[in-house]
């Protein structure tokens, strides 16, 4: 079991068998739960595809210390990561007398872990809160992120609460079961890192195997070195790609595209054309869109007017790019107009409509 430097103030922990391994030791002896009348408790969240590959493994070293785990299972899709589920979530810890004493366990993808963080953030009962992210996008994002967000409706993160995690513990063998469909919310960060940050995770991604990296320690601490530099730099860089993204999946109502295919074919549109015909053999051979498909831009431009239209702000801040006199590319923040802001999307809009 190694260390990941994630640049946060909890543990991260990488390994196989780790999760099945370790998670009950970590919660009894690190965060010093101490025994109550009755006993300690342990709930597990997850959804039912999860639950049903990994729920027992992580169940059993809590019953092998005479602790049996309660399971929360949620729908976390992203037309289900909500308020609702969170409250869900809550019922279910008030009910089972959830206390500082216990802790909470979100086993699952980015859904599980954003509809898990905000409860456990916004109970009153202050249980311990492990997270187990079984998605590349999870382990590389949501894992580790310092806010949660939950959608409402077909309007995307209109609810975020600060994190709290105590530890996560990353193990590549979840990988192995990862739908994919899912698999593009991993590689639609890692390619948004790649090109803000560090074009060498470009490479790295075209090399995985099976949907996972051969020595996921190495990579995972690359990409948080890559966030980690894009925060220090400016925090808005993270949002690169995320309006025609939202209008996307908005749209569809987050039934169509996953976050990652949506976030990927808006990346795509936002480059130069030389960085695009770079990258469409990577898009290609990871199974990207580049097109949008069942929409035209029309109707996405329809609703980047409608989210643009609930901004009261007079200007709009987009992720872009100068070319220097090199002619190296320069990631800056334009601070525009709405009128400005729309000409920027029509142009992207049009790389990747039919």
């Amino acid at each position: 079991m190694d260390r990941l430097d994630c640049n946060r103030n909890f543990d991260c922990f990488v390994g196989a068998g780790i999760a099945a391994e370790f998670a009950a030791g970590y919660m009894l002896e690190v965060l010093q739960k101490e025994e109550k009348r009755g006993g300690i408790k342990v709930a597990i969240v997850s959804d039912r595809q999860v639950s049903g590959y990994y729920y027992n493994q992580i169940e059993n070293q809590f019953v092998l210390r005479d602790i049996k785990p309660y399971l929360i299972t949620i729908d976390a899709q992203d037309a289900n990561k909500d308020l609702k589920t969170v409250a869900t979530i809550i019922a279910d810890l008030t009910e089972f007398d959830f206390g500082s004493c216990d802790c909470v366990i979100a086993l699952g993808g980015g859904g599980v872990i954003d509809c898990t963080a905000a409860a456990v953030s916004l109970y009153t009962g202050h249980p311990g809160f492990i997270v187990i992210p079984t998605t590349l996008g999870a382990m590389i994002d949501s894992a580790v992120s310092l806010k949660s967000y939950v959608n409402s409706g077909k309007h995307k993160d209109t609810a975020a609460v600060v994190n709290c995690q105590n530890a996560v513990f990353i193990d590549p063998v979840f990988l192995k079961t990862v739908p994919v469909k899912y698999r593009s919310n991993g590689y639609a960060q890692i390619i948004r890192y790649g090109v803000l940050a560090n074009p060498a995770l470009l490479a790295d991604l075209s090399k995985i195997s099976d949907s996972a990296p051969s020595d996921i320690r190495l990579f995972l601490n690359r990409v948080y070195a890559a966030r980690a530099a894009l925060e220090r730099k400016n925090p808005l860089l993270l949002t690169f790609g995320n309006e025609i993204a939202s209008a996307i999946e908005g749209y569809f109502r987050f039934m169509n595209y996953s976050e990652g295919e949506a976030l990927a074919i808006s990346l795509f549109s936002s480059l130069p054309a030389k960085v695009r015909a770079l990258l469409a053999p990577l898009y290609s051979s990871l199974g990207l869109s580049v097109k949008l498909e069942g929409v035209s831009g029309g109707m996405i431009r329809k609703a980047l007017e409608d989210n643009l239209a609930k901004n009261k702000d007079k200007t709009v801040k987009v992720v872009d790019y100068n070319t220097n006199a090199d002619g190296k590319l320069e990631w800056i923040i334009r601070d525009i107009d709405k009128t400005e802001a729309m000409k920027l999307f029509d142009k992207r809009l049009s790389v990747i409509s039919l």
